[in-house]
Order: structure tokens, then sequence, then C-alpha cells
């Protein structure tokens, strides 16, 4: 490497988020420069995929002509294009809710089945991204400390080990808590503004048992089985992941992700090393325990402080923080990956449009800002009362529905008219979207369902913290605000039904609800379901037809 090279952007951090953007904009002839102090492979969690990852994968891909990140988007495309050790099969999302010192009995459980999504085997997929970056011209420079950096009207300058120095107009920081943006120019909130109060102990384990050999009643009626989804064990303070790489008959990896996550309040951090901890814990568990009669790390455990920080501001001229590098809130709902996906969309195309003005204001990033403040207050908002409802089966059984309904509204506003113009074969035209993209499509949000429906649901679970309702009380109106909704069609997935506690979005039956959905998004006479839902038919009519084409 010269002692001083020129680069339109520079990236810190060739995880995941950062190959993706530096990959994006090579592809877009921008000269990238990715350093990380670090070298692939490389352990890292962050595992889960979800439906608004996959999506976001696919409209990252197919609007910036990168069909390499399109082999992100599904277990399938992973499998075929990187390789099947690289990922675990991810057919649901399972809670089972346990309580200290008893059996479980399967009585107190939730299962939501998706499209085959996937767990990534994060070692193997973020070195392919990263190699992937390089192949389109980027720079990756492993094992390089930066020293220090400075912006200034006239660019970038990053300064690095052995008195190299890297220049550039415009610097992303992809890297994570110890952001060094953050630290130089002071970004983080002291103290953070975020509700969310937990942290973390974790390990990669082998010979976890799958749950469904653990349990006498688990005869599958529903076609969905606990290993084949990310399993998560709930309990009042804080739940548990169960990720494992070894549930499909293709993966020769043996390799299970295992972690707790501790309401901080009820389980505060002591000297206790985090293996003991989490032998103390399945002591309190019998439930838990069986799964784990065998198992074995093969790494260090690693045990966390407080997870959640956050800053004041995330841009500024000739610079952006990525979501890891501005903010965390908790893994529950794995949202850190999907998050990072919504905010490079839009991302890419404004440092570009930056780049061809030679104009780094902070101006046009600045609602971009905004949507990645908004995502981190929604995700505080509804880990914080996932937390407090983990005191009863009955609260985190109506709060759950409200995270599901908050996915359902996020895929279908930004993936309704982008998803049927991939699916009839005209990906292309989502170029057109670069720079007229709507932030708020991509936002989970519950517009059109009633004022402040979802800080009524917050503030309905906040009181039981305050101590001013019951677990019984919040949940009784929890499920009557899900039934007070007129935006959506009558019963829509039966979310609001209290007996309805598994759904398969893969099912016949949602299948049929989300074809009476498309129908009255065109028939609805409403004007806030045009402005969130509506798509081109000829796009709906040309994608049914490349489908029956394809048999």
């Amino acid at each position: 490497m010269n002692c001083n090279e020129q680069f339109d952007v520079i990236v810190i951090g060739s995880g995941l988020a950062g190959s993706l953007l530096a990959t994006v904009l090579a592809r877009h002839n921008i000269r990238v420069a990715l350093i990380d102090k670090n070298v692939h492979p490389r352990f890292a969690i962050g595992e889960a995929m979800t439906p608004d990852t996959d999506l976001m994968m696919t409209i990252l891909s197919h609007q910036y002509s990168v069909p390499e990140i399109n082999h992100l988007s599904s277990f399938k495309n992973i499998c075929h294009n990187i390789s099947p050790s690289a990922c675990g099969l991810k057919r649901s999302f399972n809670f089972i809710y346990h309580r200290s010192g008893e059996k479980q009995t399967l009585q107190e459980t939730n299962k939501v089945g998706v499209h085959p999504s996937s767990h990534l085997f994060r070692q193997e997929v973020d070195q392919y991204m990263a190699n992937v970056a390089v192949k389109y011209g980027v720079k990756l420079l492993e094992k390089i400390k930066i020293l220090d950096f400075n912006i200034n009207s006239e660019g970038v300058q990053v300064y690095l080990e052995a008195g190299k120095k890297l220049t550039a107009n415009y610097l992303v920081d992809a890297s994570g808590y110890n952001s060094i943006l953050s630290r130089k120019l002071n970004l983080r909130e002291v103290p953070t503004r975020l509700k969310t109060q937990s942290r973390s102990i974790f390990t990669h384990m082998v010979d976890v048992k799958r749950y469904d050999d653990c349990i006498t009643n688990s005869k599958n009626k529903d076609g969905l089985f606990w290993y084949q989804g990310t399993l998560h064990h709930i309990f009042d303070g804080g739940w548990m992941w169960v990720i494992p790489f070894n549930n499909h008959e293709q993966s020769n990896n043996p390799v299970c992700s295992v972690g707790i996550n501790f309401n901080n309040h009820r389980f505060p951090k002591t000297e206790t090393s985090a293996e003991q901890e989490f032998k103390n814990f399945l002591s309190q568990y019998p439930g838990v325990a069986i799964q784990f009669e065998n198992a074995k790390p093969i790494r260090d455990w690693v045990s966390t402080g407080r997870l959640q920080y956050s800053s004041h501001s995330c841009t500024g001229e000739r610079f952006y923080l990525l979501p890891h590098a501005a903010g965390f809130i908790d893994a529950l709902y794995s949202f850190g990956l999907v998050n990072s996906c919504t905010i490079i969309i839009p991302l890419a195309a404004r440092i570009m449009k930056a780049l061809s003005r030679n104009d780094y204001s902070t101006e046009p990033f600045m609602e971009l800002e905004n949507l990645q403040q908004k995502l981190f207050d929604y995700n505080d908002n509804l880990v914080n009362c996932s937390y407090i409802s983990f005191a009863s089966y009955n609260l985190w059984d109506a709060w759950r529905r409200f995270w599901l309904l908050g996915s359902f509204m996020r895929q279908t506003k930004a993936g309704l008219s982008k998803e049927l113009k991939i699916a009839a074969g005209k990906g292309e035209e989502l170029a057109k979207f670069r720079d007229d993209d709507s932030l708020d499509s991509l936002t989970p949000s519950y517009e059109g369902l009633g004022d402040e429906f979802f800080q009524k649901a917050t503030t309905t679970v906040e009181q039981v913290e305050a101590g001013l309702l019951s677990p019984d009380e919040a949940a009784s109106l929890l499920m009557s605000l899900l039934n007070s909704i007129d935006f959506l069609p009558n019963n829509f997935w039966k979310i609001g039904d209290v007996h309805r506690k598994d759904i398969d979005t893969e099912s016949a039956f949602i299948n049929s609800e989300h074809s009476r959905f498309m129908s009255w998004v065109k028939t609805s006479k409403k004007p806030e379901v045009k402005k969130y839902f509506d798509y081109d038919m000829e796009d709906l009519v040309s994608a049914i037809q490349l489908a029956a084409a394809k048999g």
C-alpha cells in the first residue's frame, strides 16, 4: 500500500453491513477502501435472518444490480451459491415460556411460521461478502489499526499504522460499539436515552439436542418443528436463543449458537463467570436444561455489560454511522441486520449523488438520520415492553402480536410494489427508485391504525412495570386494542383472537388471507390504504403469468 492513497469512500469495518455497502458503491464505479482491525474468517453473532431481512436483501440486490447480495436473501440461495454449512434453516420463530423450577408442558408456547429463511454462520457469510466486495474492486485492508482521522471541508484523512494515510471524500463507520467516529466526535448519548436494560452471555456449542427430542408430547400437527427455526426460551427476566446451523439435511456444520439475555435490573452482572451463570440458569429451568445435557462449548463464553448504547447524531458533513456504530438495543426479534440493510438502501444513493455533485453537506442525509433514530426508538419500545411482558405468559402472548403486526406492515409497505416487480421479471426497474426512495415505506410503523396506536400499547405495558396495572389487566387491554383496528380487513391473520397461539405465514389459510388483503387494497375506499399499500396491477398479472410459466 502506498503511504498516501486516494479513494472516494472509506468504510470502517468489514463485517456484513460494511461489506454490503462497499460492494454496492464499488459496483457503481466508486473507489472504496474497506478497513478492519481484524481478519476473516472470524466469530460474529447476529445470526438470525428474518423475512424483513430477506426482503431488504432482495431489494438491495435488485436496486443496485448486485446479484451476489441476492444470494443471501433466502435459505435456498445461501445453500446453492455459498455453502450449506454457511446457514441453518429458519422455518419459524419459536417461543417457549418457562417458569422457574417447573417442567414445560408446551401449553404456553407460540410458533410463527415463515417462508424458509436462514441462520447465518457469520464467519463464512461475512468472509463471502468481503470477497464479493474485493471482486467488485474494493480495496480490503485487514489487520490494520486506525490511529486517527480528520474531516474538513477538503475531505477525509485516515491515519493508519506505519505512517500510512488514506484520503477520501466520504467516511462511513460500519464498526460497532467502539466506533472511532462516535468517540472522537462525541456522538454518544451519555446516559443513553434507551429504555431497555439488558446484558448477554453467549457462545457456540455442539451436541445441543433438538428440542423436539427433549419432550414427550412433541407430536407435530402443524408441520413446524421446534428445531427448524430460531428457538426462544422465554422466562421472567429474560430470554435465551438457540440458533442451530445443523438443522437441515445438507448441513455438515455441527455448531449451534446459544446465548441468554438478562434484564439488568432483575439479574445484575456479578463476578460469576458466564459459564457458571449458564449452569446456574439451567439448574433453575429443567425445561431448558434437558436440551443441554450433552452440550459442550467450542469457544470461550462471552459476558457483556449493558448492551444498549445510542448516539445523538449519526451524520455530519462527509460522514455517516451505520446502525451498529450508532447504537444497539438487543438481539430479540433480530433487528440488527435488517436495520442495517434498511439504511444502506437509501444511503448508497445519497453517497453516490454527493460524489457526483461534489456536495457533501449534511442536509440530504438528515432524513435518513431521522429514519435511523426512529428505528432505534421503535425497537427500544418493542424490546423494553417485551422484557416487561416476560413476567406473565398472557401478557407476553398479547404483546408479541404487536411485533407481528408491525412486521407485517413493514414488509407490505416496503415490499408490495417492489417484490411484484421482481416477481414479474422487472427487477431492473428498481434502479429508477434509487434517487426517489420513500423512507417512510422502510419503517415498521402503525400509521392508519388509529391515533397513537403503538404509543397506547407501550404505555399499557409500561403501566405494569409501574405497578398501575396487573399483567392480566394489561393483556386484556392490549387484545381489545388489537380488536379495535378497522384499518385492516376483519380478522386478518386472526391476530386479535386470544385462542390463536400459532401462525404459519406459509399455510393455505394465510396465503388466502394475503390474496384477500391484496384484493382489499385495490377495492378499499380508505385513502390511507392507497397511501401505504398500493401496487401496480400490471405487475401482479405479470408475476402470476411468470410463475405459471415456470410450472
